[in-house]
């Protein structure tokens, strides 16, 4: 086993050392940095084309229902404590699957066709969001808790696929630029999905908001159709550790030995371990904030049920437009800078922005901060998922993300678990403020632990068998 996880860590620790400055000044051959990619640049790659496409479509359709189901569930209750409880309960029906299923999900997603599993994700999610009409109609929070429940369950196939697709449809130089604009497509999505949101809302009257899920249906089909013009992954064979040797292991054998490879390739390596506790710490504050933002409108400007939802709209488009500027200047002209550079100012900025957000009067002024703040978390997506592409190979990206994730997960459960007690405790302001104070310690962390790994030192494909850890 001692072989195996060497061999398993090996590109990852040499691809970490090569930023090091600890590290033997002739073990880096200078090389001239890669030529300024942009979003014009992955936009010429059809496959990637495609992929960002149809994502568009189906984040504008999640947004649709997502915001149904949150002013619906929220009005379930008329107080704040029935209120709060309602809203935690949906965002544990969305966390809970990566958390319980991450980790195995990314495993399956390394054995599978990506193409596929992603073309079947989004087949199935369309099935389930219909469902949702229903339990929508009657207000039955338990059926809806669970519909979304599901509805996560296969986000956590599609999310990991995605990953790791990506780094197959472009160079390896353009990662970064490609992964801002995926995160640009999802905010240009919920930006202008408040919009066609609050018109749909105002066409079809009160009681009959469950037109979004027809609509979000609608758009994982047309996701669906996207991912399957992707020719690149088409007929792509499985991983030799899928390959060889499947008639002579059991199969729980093999999904255990393929989930030890990606627990160790995730916390072996320097880099992800500090990414897992950076987003840790972050999501501590962040799931409060998720939980509270609407009930915290709802209680200091009086709003309710459709000028609720209206004003909860113009904060995620404001939210939505600081993102989208923020991962346009770093797709077309920060493309070429450290990815750790995007964690740590995005970090930092954004948990400055949070810090006063609690104590502001004017919503005006609220819109505002609110702006500043996505501007700040634009960029750290695109920097994890580059580092993460950088010092993982492909082969080992679903496990890795899908353990990473749920990581992320179980800190934004604890966090969406403890928000409702520490409201009533501290007072909302006061958690908002911990909030920010969570994501400029995870700044300071990624300051001090992530290495300034550029894309010149992206780890190539190199398999590694999970036959060898059965054996050894």
């Amino acid at each position: 086993m001692v072989a195996t996880v060497t061999e398993i860590e090996a590109p990852i620790e040499q691809a970490e050392s090569s930023a090091d400055p600890s590290a033997p000044s002739e073990a880096v051959a200078p090389t001239a940095p890669p030529a300024r990619a942009t979003f014009r640049t992955v936009l010429r790659h059809g496959d990637f084309r495609n992929l960002w496409l149809g994502q568009i479509i189906s984040q504008m359709g999640d947004y649709f229902a997502t915001l149904a189901i949150l002013v619906v569930v929220s009005g379930f209750s008329n107080d704040v404590a029935g209120t709060t409880q309602s809203v935690s309960g949906l965002m544990i029906a969305f966390s809970l699957p990566r958390l319980l299923f991450g980790v195995l999900a990314g495993v399956f997603v390394d054995r599978w066709d990506r193409r596929r599993t992603m073309i079947v994700a989004d087949v199935l999610r369309a099935g389930l969001t219909l469902a949702m009409i229903p339990a929508f109609l009657a207000h039955n929070l338990w059926l809806i808790l669970a519909l979304t429940f599901v509805l996560s369950t296969f986000g956590t196939l599609f999310n990991p696929a995605k990953g790791a697709i990506i780094p197959r449809l472009v160079p390896a130089e353009q990662l970064t630029a490609a992964n801002a604009l995926s995160q640009t497509s999802q905010m240009l999505a919920t930006f202008i999905g408040p919009a066609l949101a609050g018109l749909t809302f105002s066409a079809v009257g009160k009681g009959n908001e469950w037109v979004a899920f027809v609509i979000n249906a609608v758009s994982f089909l047309v996701s669906a159709l996207a991912v399957w013009r992707i020719t690149a992954q088409r007929g792509a064979a499985p991983p030799p550790s899928v390959a060889a040797g499947a008639d002579e292991i059991g199969a729980v054998r093999r999904v255990w030995a393929d989930l030890r490879v990606g627990l160790r390739a995730l916390l072996g390596s320097r880099t992800m371990a500090t990414l897992s506790a950076v987003m840790g710490i972050t999501m501590l504050g962040v799931g409060a904030l998720n939980v509270l933002w609407i009930v915290y409108l709802k209680t200091r400007f009086g709003f309710e049920a459709a000028d609720l939802a209206g004003r909860v709209a113009i904060m995620d488009i404001a939210f939505s437009a600081g993102m989208v500027l923020a991962t346009g200047l770093v797709g077309n002209v920060l493309s070429g800078l450290a990815p750790k550079w995007l964690v740590v100012g995005g970090l930092t900025f954004a948990g400055l922005m949070t810090l006063p957000m609690g104590y502001i009067g004017d919503y005006t002024l609220l819109v505002g901060l609110m702006f500043a703040v996505g501007f700040g978390v634009g960029p750290i997506s695109a920097g994890i998922s580059s580092l993460m592409q950088i010092v993982v190979p492909n082969e080992q990206l679903g496990r890795v993300g899908g353990g990473f994730g749920t990581i992320v997960d179980m800190a934004m459960l604890l966090s969406v678990s403890m928000a409702g007690a520490l409201g009533g405790w501290l007072g909302i302001p006061a958690v908002l403020f911990l909030s920010g104070l969570c994501c400029i310690g995870g700044g300071v962390l990624a300051f001090m632990r992530l290495p300034a790994l550029t894309l010149k030192d992206k780890v190539e494909s190199a398999p590694v068998e999970a036959d060898a850890a059965l054996a050894a």
